[in-house]
């Protein structure tokens, strides 16, 4: 009778066959749906910025007409353009001129970026203070009261910032004012003037 080799697998060896072919068999498989997810983000991502990307395209190869010339005076709270816009409507605003924010102070003037200064007492908070802003008034209602007569306008309004040249999505329907960064324009002198300009339809 010969005597031959033979190769004996115990029962735990067997087990950890049986895991080492499980995880050659699974790991390749979460790996190529890890890269696949990763992938997947990635391309998300792209899309989203390349949507971005021509849409500003688009945007700044618009061209433009002039619609209006308003007179922003710098005692004034608001002024009403006269013109009814659409929410997403790009309108583009081009402003000179200056407004002193205390009548008789030298050192008080200031384009339409305004002064580098900001404080809590302004429509928009974070930019400066007598800068050109707009904003766009929604008017939902207008009740009257019974004792007084008075009106109650129930009103939607979003401000945004202007300054010296901007183009500005509008955020909501409405009719648009232009204003000043500040809530006391009591003692302002001075103007901007505005330009309104729409895009060119073909």
């Amino acid at each position: 009778m010969s005597n031959k080799n033979k190769t004996v697998i115990k029962p735990g060896a067997k087990g950890s066959l049986l895991v080492l072919c499980w995880l050659l068999l699974v790991v390749p498989s979460l790996f190529f749906l890890l890269v696949s997810s990763c992938s997947s983000v990635e391309s998300s991502v792209l899309n989203k910025e390349e949507v971005a990307a021509e849409e500003q395209e688009e945007s700044s190869d618009l061209e433009w007409t002039e619609v209006s010339r308003i007179i922003v005076l710098g005692n004034v709270d608001w002024t009403d353009t006269g013109l009814e816009v659409k929410e997403d409507q790009e309108i583009y605003f081009s402003a000179e001129k200056q407004i002193s924010l205390q009548r008789g102070n030298p050192m008080a003037w200031c384009g339409p970026d305004g002064m580098d200064r900001k404080t809590m007492q302004q429509p928009i908070s974070d930019k400066n203070i007598g800068a050109l802003i707009g904003k766009v008034v929604w008017l939902i209602s207008i009740e009257v009261d019974e004792e007084t007569g008075e009106e109650i306008r129930h009103e939607i309004i979003e401000k945004f910032y202007i300054g010296s040249a901007d183009q500005v999505r509008m955020p909501i329907s409405g009719r648009l004012f232009l204003g000043v960064n500040e809530n006391v324009v009591g003692d302002n002198s001075g103007e901007f003037e505005v330009i309104i300009y729409l895009p060119l339809l073909p």
